[in-house]
C-alpha cells in the first residue's frame, strides 16, 4: 500500500519536476558534505601526529685503515709484444739450372758464408771456357793490330805509305781492343753464374724449411727462385704497440713532473714469456714509428733482446716491461682500499672526526697489488682498506685490532663447539 493521499499523488502528476527538485536536492547536500570532510582533514590540525622515535646513532664499524704517504716509486709498464727475427733472408736462385745438393737441416742454426744448395756448375764451366777462349782470340787479335798499327806509324813518317792505311790499322786496333773488353766481360759474367751455382747463407741465423728438393729445376724468376728463408734470431726484436691516449698520458705527466723517464735509448725492457717465466736477458728499445697508425691508434715501438742460445723464436707472444720510468711524490693505495662504483672508483677517507667520507678517485698506473692514485686523496690521509660494501658515508670507523701472530694460542673459550 502506498502511503500518499490520492491528494499528494495527484499533486505530482500535475508537477512533473517535483521529483527531480527533491532528488537534486539530495546530491547538492552529499557534495557539500564530502568538501567539507576533505578541507577538514587537509588541514592538518585535526590530522593524527606521526609518531617520531628518536634514533640510535649508528655502531662504529671495525676497518683495517692504511695511512697515505708520497714516496717515489718505481713504474713499469707492460705491454703485449710479438718477436721477430732481426733480419729475415730470402735465399733464391740467380741462375738457371738443376739442383744437386742440399747440405744444410732445415730449422738448424747456419752461419755466415756456409754451404746451402749447389746447382749443376757444368753448363756453366762450358760458357766460362768459351768465354777464356774467345778472351784469348780476342786478345792475340789486339797483339797483331797493335804491332800493324806500329810498323805502319813508322812507314808513314818516312812516307812510304798512305794516309789510310794508317788510319785503317787504327781502326782495328781500336775494334780488337773493344773486343777484348767484350770477351773480358763475357768471361767475369761465366764466372759469376758459375759461383752462383754455390748458394751460401749471407748471415748466422736459423734456416726453414727448403722449398726446392734435390733434382728440381729452378731459375730467377719470382715463382720457381725462392729455395729456403733464413733468419737471424741474436739480436731478437720484441714488437709492441703504445696507443696514443697512453702517449699522451706519459707527456702530460713528464711535463708536470709527476714521473721521470729517460731518453728512448736508455730504457731498459725486459720481457716475460707466455709461461710467465721471466727471460732472464734484457734489451734496449731501437726503433720508436714516427706516425700512429690510423687504424689502431697505436704507434709502434721495437726493442731489440740478446738471444744468442735461440732461446727465443720469432712470431712468440711476450710481454714486455719498460724499466726506467718513476713516479713522483706518488700516493701508492692497496687495491682493496677502491671500489668501483657506477660514477667511478671511490675510496672511502676516514676523516679527523672519525667518520667515513666518501671521495671520488682518479686512477694511474697499477703497480703489483697497489695502483697509484692520481687525484681525489692527500697525504696524511688514512683509507678504510676493508668492509667497504658495508660503509655508508658519515658512519663511525674505528681501526679494526691486529690479527694475532701466526702459531699464538688461541683466545680463551675458542676451544669451545661453535654457537
Amino acid at each position: 500500500m502506498s502511503d500518499q493521499t490520492p491528494s499528494t499523488q495527484n499533486d505530482e502528476r500535475r508537477n512533473p519536476w517535483y521529483h527531480w527538485i527533491v532528488r537534486g536536492t539530495v546530491v547538492v547536500v552529499l557534495l557539500v558534505g564530502a568538501a567539507g570532510g576533505y578541507l577538514y582533514f587537509q588541514s592538518g590540525r585535526h590530522a593524527p601526529a606521526p609518531e617520531t622515535r628518536p634514533q640510535a646513532p649508528a655502531a662504529p664499524l671495525e676497518v683495517d685503515m692504511v695511512t697515505l704517504e708520497s714516496r717515489t716509486v718505481p713504474v713499469t709498464p707492460r705491454f703485449l709484444g710479438q718477436t721477430e727475427a732481426s733480419r729475415v733472408v730470402e735465399i733464391r736462385s740467380r741462375v738457371k739450372g738443376f739442383l744437386i745438393e742440399r747440405r744444410f737441416e732445415e730449422g738448424q742454426r747456419v752461419t755466415q758464408g756456409e754451404i746451402l744448395f749447389r746447382i749443376d756448375p757444368q753448363p756453366f764451366q762450358v760458357e766460362r771456357d768459351s768465354a777464356k777462349a774467345g778472351l784469348a782470340s780476342a786478345q792475340a787479335r789486339l797483339e797483331q793490330a797493335r804491332q800493324q798499327l806500329t810498323r805502319y806509324q813508322e812507314l808513314f813518317a818516312r812516307g812510304s805509305v798512305a794516309p789510310t792505311e794508317l788510319e785503317q790499322w787504327q781502326t782495328e786496333e781500336r775494334v780488337a781492343s773493344a773486343l777484348v773488353q767484350q770477351e773480358s766481360a763475357r768471361l767475369a759474367k761465366a764466372e759469376l753464374d758459375l759461383g752462383y751455382t754455390t748458394i751460401v747463407s749471407p748471415l748466422t741465423g736459423v734456416i726453414g724449411r727448403a722449398l726446392r728438393d734435390e733434382g728440381s729445376y729452378v731459375d730467377d724468376s719470382a715463382s720457381n727462385g725462392l729455395l729456403a728463408v733464413v733468419s737471424q734470431v741474436d739480436p731478437i726484436y720484441a714488437r709492441f704497440a703504445v696507443s696514443e691516449q697512453e702517449t699522451l698520458r706519459w707527456r702530460s705527466l713528464r711535463t708536470a713532473g709527476r714521473v721521470t723517464i729517460p731518453e728512448v735509448e736508455a730504457i731498459d725492457l725486459a720481457i716475460t714469456l707466455a709461461d710467465g717465466t721471466p727471460y732472464p736477458r734484457h734489451g734496449k728499445i731501437k726503433f720508436v714509428d714516427v706516425q700512429v697508425d690510423p687504424s689502431t691508434g697505436t704507434m709502434v715501438v721495437r726493442g731489440t733482446i740478446p738471444n744468442p742460445d735461440d732461446a727465443i723464436k720469432p712470431g712468440q707472444y711476450v710481454h714486455v716491461n719498460v724499466h726506467g720510468i718513476q713516479y713522483v711524490d706518488a700516493l701508492l693505495v692497496p687495491q682493496r682500499a677502491i671500489m668501483q662504483s657506477p660514477a667511478g672508483p671511490i675510496a672511502y677517507v676516514v676523516n679527523a672526526q672519525g667518520m667515513a667520507e666518501r671521495r671520488a678517485v682518479t686512477l694511474g698506473t697499477w703497480i703489483g697489488d697497489d695502483v697509484v692514485v692520481d687525484s681525489g686523496v692527500r697525504s696524511g690521509e688514512r683509507l678504510a682498506a676493508d668492509r667497504l660494501l658495508q660503509i655508508r658515508p658519515g658512519q663511525p670507523l674505528v681501526p679494526a685490532p691486529p690479527p694475532p701472530p701466526k702459531g699464538s694460542a688461541p683466545a680463551a673459550g675458542s676451544a669451545q663447539g661453535g654457537r
